[in-house]
Order: structure tokens, then C-alpha cells, then sequence
């Protein structure tokens, strides 16, 4: 009978994985254990921003509930400069409260510190409040119908024509035409 070679395993690669974790086994581990600290204060920090923030968010929705006199909506204006990244929305509110109380001179200064987003929706108020506002300014914002309908509203007798043509053109079916056409702005 013929004799079988014996098939020798070379085990070499495991043998390296073997040795290259006895002898790196501590910075392995100091590796491990630094990622996982890194990972546990990352979220602590990014938890402590949110739960700050979330703070200063219920702060301002309970100040603008409380919004019933000039006082409790100044105090609710001074909270932009604790949330910046609200202060447009901050401002817009707060005018639209003190107009609400005939306080229109405080109204239109919070208006005109209105920017960012709000910057159309505070413009409009201003118009609205009989402030000099263009509203051809205003054509390609996200009102388009409602200032063209400002712009007809505010046009001298050399461009009412086509202003009203325009309007028109854009917005056959609006109820802002019907109006202008009822009242004859010509």
C-alpha cells in the first residue's frame, strides 16, 4: 500500500493574529477603551446642548403664552438674544402682539428688526401698517399674488394699466382680480 503524504497545515496566519495580539494586547485595549470614552462624552455634550436648548424653547413658548400686556411682551422680545436662531420669529410675533394692543410705534420697530425667512411676511405687515414699503420689491417672493396685488393697489395712473394687465395675466382666476376689477382702480 502506498503511503499518504501527510498534509502539513501551515497555520501561519493564524499564528500572526495570535502573536500580533499577545504582544499589542494593552494598545488595543487603550484604543477600545479610548473610542468608547470619546463616544460617551460626544453624546453628553451633544445631550447637555439639546437639553439647554429645549430649556430656552420652553422659556420662550411660555413667554409667548403669557403675551397679554406691552410688559410681558417686551420681556418676551428680549429672549432673541438668548435664541438667535429665533430672533426673526421673535420679533415678527412680538410686532403682531403689540399691534394687537394699539401699540403700533413698537409694532413697526420690531418689524423692521424682522429678516432671514420672515423678511416677506414682516415687509407685508410693514405695508399693511401704511409703512413705505415697495411692494414691486416683493414680485418674486414667496407672495407673489398678494404683492401684485399691493403693486396694483399702489400704482400712480401712468402704470395702473399694466399692473392690472399684468395681475391679470399671472392670476386669471384670483379673487384678488375680482376685487380690483369691482372697486375700478383705474
Amino acid at each position: 500500500m502506498a503511503k499518504k503524504d501527510r498534509i502539513n497545515i501551515d497555520n501561519t496566519g493564524v499564528d500572526k493574529l495570535e502573536f500580533f495580539l499577545q504582544h499589542n494586547i494593552k494598545k488595543i485595549v487603550f484604543i477600545i477603551t479610548g473610542l468608547l470614552v470619546i463616544f460617551i462624552v460626544s453624546y453628553l455634550v451633544y445631550t447637555a446642548k439639546n437639553v439647554s436648548t429645549n430649556k430656552k424653547i420652553d422659556r420662550l413658548g411660555a413667554a409667548e403664552i403669557m403675551m397679554f400686556d406691552n410688559a410681558s411682551i417686551d420681556s418676551f422680545v428680549k429672549l432673541s438674544t438668548e435664541l438667535p436662531s429665533l430672533k426673526d420669529y421673535i420679533a415678527l410675533r412680538g410686532a403682531g402682539m403689540y399691534y394687537l394692543l394699539d401699540n403700533k410705534t413698537a409694532a413697526v420697530q420690531e418689524l423692521k428688526n424682522v429678516g432671514g425667512k420672515y423678511a416677506e411676511l414682516g415687509a407685508g405687515m410693514l405695508y399693511d401698517m401704511g409703512e413705505s414699503i415697495v411692494p414691486s420689491n416683493y414680485l418674486n417672493g414667496s407672495m407673489r399674488e398678494v404683492w401684485h396685488y399691493r403693486n396694483v393697489l399702489s400704482s400712480d395712473n401712468n402704470s395702473v394699466e399694466t399692473n392690472i394687465n399684468n395681475f391679470k395675466l399671472l392670476y386669471p382666476e384670483s379673487p384678488l382680480l375680482k376685487m380690483v376689477e369691482n372697486w375700478n382702480v383705474k
